[in-house]
This record gives structure tokens, sequence and C-alpha cells, in this order.
């Protein structure tokens, strides 16, 4: 194990949970979002971590998953953390990586969760600015694509 993934592993620690090896030099680490912010934070300040891969979302039925990929060197960590598809509150990190904003804007726009303490949350970034806003984010499961071309004007004219 690289001396990166033994320091992430005593932040994990501090944070209740562990890492899991996925494979060579690759862990994935699940935090709630109670932890979150500081575990970030010791990644970011204390391990060095500074390339913020992207940040990714899925749809897990009652949960939204948030992914963040980190890379370092040739370790690669994965931040998995859940918020409940009922109230999708996240944590913003844009303060402790800036560049993580343009990704908190797409998960906003494509799953619907709400990153508190982005100063963009409520611009558009993928969606038209028009998107009805009693019409469901366009990537979760239960999202219809042909509710969205009809509400949108964009079913084809049959002939």
């Amino acid at each position: 194990m690289s001396e990166t993934l033994v320091q992430v592993e005593k932040y994990a620690e501090e944070a209740g949970t562990k890492v899991n090896s996925l494979r060579k030099n690759e862990s994935l680490v699940e935090v709630s979002q109670d932890h979150l912010k500081a575990f970030l934070t010791h990644l970011v300040n204390d391990v060095h971590v500074r390339h913020l891969m992207t940040i990714t979302g899925l749809d897990l039925g009652q949960n939204l998953g948030i992914t963040y990929e980190f890379n370092l060197e040739r370790d690669t960590i994965h931040v998995r953390t859940l918020v409940p598809k009922t109230k999708p509150d996240a944590l913003s990190i844009v303060d402790i990586i800036p560049g993580a904003i343009l990704y908190e804007m797409e998960l906003h726009d494509m799953f619907g969760i709400q990153f508190l303490g982005n100063p963009w949350k409520d611009q558009k970034l993928l969606l038209p600015d028009e998107w009805p806003a009693d019409l469901p984010p366009p990537l979760l499961k239960t999202t219809k694509a042909d509710q969205i071309r009809r509400r949108l004007g964009l079913e084809a004219v049959k002939q």
C-alpha cells in the first residue's frame, strides 16, 4: 500500500469509516455527509491531494450517491457519500476545492442535488434556462423522457 493510502486510511478512521481497496493503488472511502468536509479537508491539506478528476452522481433508489474522484501521483481515491432522494441536500466543497463548482452545478441540473454553499447553485449549467421547475431532473430513474420532450415541445411530428 502506498504512503498516500496509509494516510487516507488514518483520516478515514477518524471519519468513522474505512478504506476499501478496489485494485492496486485505487481505493474507495464511504463517508457520511456529517464527516465529508472534514475528511476532504484532510485529503487536501494533509495528504496534499489536489487533483479532483470528477464528481459523479448515481440514482440508487432511495438515495443519491455522490462520488468524488481524486488522483495523486499513481493513486486514485474515490470518496462516496449518500443523500436521501426525498431531501437531496449536500454540502458544497467549493470552499475546499474551488474547481468543484462546475461538477456540483452539473449534479444539481441532472439529479436535483442542492449543494449548500455553492455560490452558483441556482444557475443552470446543462439544462436550458426555460426548464420547468416542476419537471424532475433528467437522470433520475423515475424521470420519463417522453414527458420531458412533450413539456419542452420537442416531440417529433409524425408524417
